[in-house]
């Protein structure tokens, strides 16, 4: 028996790690995801820099328009000066106090970042810079707009991509600009109106405006505790060692959820092609079936533990090679995430979960493939199964703001979801019997899966059954329900 799910594990092995797609895809997965996390920071830097002018007496709206403009940019600088501060798990370093400083002051973002001691890091360039009016009307400004004149930038001459005129007392703003899908200047312009209405209506009220900085400057601490025994470093204020279980948890989750997602899909196309090659017949003169069936899956679950060595040793090479670049505010949080995936407490259950997990939904892949002779008639199949893995998904969002959501609760008791949900869960100090019973349930819903999957999987390898003969199939399992001769 041993020898036969072994051969049979060993060949589909081979077959899927011999072939080239398999290492483009295990190579390419990693690059698409950390392309896929920078695309909206590249998208960003990648826009053309659009000039602005803002036609007013003064410059109270440009002042504060310009402070909403360089928002983002400024928590680019903070970050780059002190990252463990603004994650929240230190105070705030020299060098962030002088950058604040110096903006409170007036200073404009590279002058701060020059006064703090300008680190090795490049501003994201401006979306948007104002310039001098060319003209004050509408009508002198129109041309502007419409590139028929130009205005002098660094860039050479270009038309102007939008003007604000600002009236005296409470006339309306007006915005122009012909390019109506790109509308984050305009909602900096919205913002930037209210916070001069805050101003104006705490002067009416005799109140000086800059009490809201001195408030914000004076703002005591708000230091997070907790009764039960947190880190050892911290005693009972939390850090960063007591939030990382949760933060691992929820990487676990995903990495469970996009592992299956990836290697079932092998299970499903490599079946429906020996169906139809009808390469079963042959395998089937020698293998007894449910040592295939075992075979197939013990093949598929050893291309997941291939895709995630080949990540783990990726990573610890990456991350060794470059530690030294990373901020050391970054890299103690990140190396006390990844320390805590170590932990048994949930590693274990995690392990679990994926072996569990894995059969739960290899079987099923495989039951569909057996019944399948194109990749259309399993399309019909997948599609709502395809919906039912998306679910996780959306609960490990769910997790992310509240883990201990009623939702996620309730959802973890169905067995389908019951892998990847249960990882989110264990760092919320459940109680053992909960654990038990999570665990227990996925057990026998892992053995109800296989042997029906075994049923099914007989059926379409052995007799030949297609998806037509699924409801006739299942009608025989009800008891004193007879299907017709």
């Amino acid at each position: 028996m041993i020898r036969s799910i072994y051969l049979v594990a060993r060949r589909d092995y081979l077959g899927y790690v011999q072939a080239w797609g398999f290492w483009l895809g295990l190579l390419l997965t990693p690059l698409l995801l950390a392309v896929a996390m920078m695309a909206p920071t590249w998208a960003e830097n990648s826009q053309p820099t659009r000039y602005f002018a803002v036609i007013e007496s003064g410059d109270a709206f440009s002042t504060v328009l310009d402070a909403e403009i360089n928002e983002n940019r400024v928590e680019a600088a903070r970050l780059s000066l002190d990252p463990a501060s603004v994650m929240g798990t230190a105070e705030p370093n020299e060098a962030l106090v002088t950058f604040d400083t110096a903006l409170a002051d007036g200073a404009s973002v590279e002058d701060a970042l020059d006064r703090a001691g300008k680190p090795a890091f490049e501003l994201p360039q401006a979306g948007f810079v104002q310039v001098p009016a060319p003209a004050t009307t509408q009508d002198a400004i129109t041309p502007y707009l419409l590139g028929e004149q130009l205005i002098d930038t660094p860039e050479g001459p270009l038309p102007l991509f939008a003007a604000i005129f600002v009236p005296d007392g409470d006339g309306e703003i007006e915005y122009w600009s012909e390019n109506v899908t790109a509308d984050t200047l305009l909602r900096r312009a919205k913002a930037a109106e209210r916070t001069l209405a805050e101003r104006r209506i705490f002067e009416s009220a005799g109140v000086d405006p800059a009490l809201l900085n001195r408030a914000s400057q004076e703002t005591r601490p708000v230091t997070e505790r907790r009764a039960r025994p947190a880190s050892s470093e911290g005693g009972s204020q939390v850090t960063m060692a007591d939030r990382a279980p949760f933060y691992a948890s929820i990487l676990m989750a995903f990495m469970l959820w996009f592992l299956i997602f990836s290697v079932v899909n092998y299970l499903l196309m490599g079946t429906i092609e020996e169906r139809s090659n009808k390469i079963f017949d042959s395998l089937l003169t020698s293998v007894k079936l449910p040592h295939m069936l075992a075979g197939k899956l013990l093949a598929v679950l050893a291309v997941a533990l291939t895709l995630m060595a080949v990540w783990a040793i990726g990573t610890t090479i990456l991350a060794t090679a470059f530690a030294n670049m990373i901020d050391p505010g970054i890299r103690g949080p990140i190396f006390t995430v990844l320390g805590s995936v170590g932990d048994v407490q949930l590693l274990l259950p995690a392990l679990l979960s994926f072996v569990l997990g894995y059969l739960m939904y290899g079987a099923i892949f495989l039951a569909l493939g057996s019944l399948c002779d194109t990749i259309q008639e399993a399309q019909t199949l997948m599609t709502p199964l395809i919906v039912m893995l998306m679910v996780p998904m959306f609960m490990i969002t769910v997790a992310i703001s509240d883990p201990e959501s009623p939702l996620i609760a309730v959802m973890s008791w169905v067995p389908v979801f019951t892998p990847f949900l249960l990882i989110l869960r264990i760092p919320t100090v459940m109680p053992f019997w909960e654990i038990a019973g999570l665990l227990i349930l996925m057990i026998a819903a892992s053995l109800l899966v296989l042997w029906l999957a075994s049923r099914v999987y007989r059926a379409g390898a052995v007799h030949g059954a297609g998806v037509g003969d699924v409801g006739k199939w299942f009608g025989k399992l009800v008891p004193g329900k007879k299907s017709k001769a």
